[in-house]
């Protein structure tokens, strides 16, 4: 529960939001999903663990 709520009085820690020039570096880095100084949300389709997932969901799609 103290986790619950550090998550909420600290969402920095939640989620980072970096700036214009970070987004590139970020992305570069291998991060999931990045968010700018906007508030736009990205997903990097670059990242390994992203392909996985959506490997994943295709195969799960498929024997549906």
């Amino acid at each position: 529960m103290r986790l619950f709520r550090s998550l909420f009085t600290s969402p920095e820690k939640l989620v980072q939001v970096l700036s214009r020039e970070d987004v590139q570096d970020a992305i570069d880095d291998g991060a999931r999903i990045v968010i700018d100084e906007d508030g736009n949300a990205r997903v990097n389709i670059h990242c390994k663990a992203v392909k996985e997932d959506f490997a994943r969901h295709v195969e799960s799609l498929k024997r549906a």
